[in-house]
């Protein structure tokens, strides 16, 4: 929780936008990160960016 606050407060501070996924494959965004999906997996995200 605490990390998505300052995500989105550090955003704010720039004028960048951000959006929390709710929901998303994490099989095929381990795959795409190049993660192992054991000892390193997606645990939250969410795209910055222009607003």
């Amino acid at each position: 929780m605490l990390m998505c606050q300052n995500l989105y407060l550090a955003c704010e501070s720039i004028g960048l936008g951000t959006c929390a996924i709710a929901s998303y494959m994490q099989k095929e965004m381990d795959e795409f990160l190049k993660l192992d999906g054991n000892e390193e997996f997606v645990i939250y995200l969410a795209p910055v960016g222009k607003i």
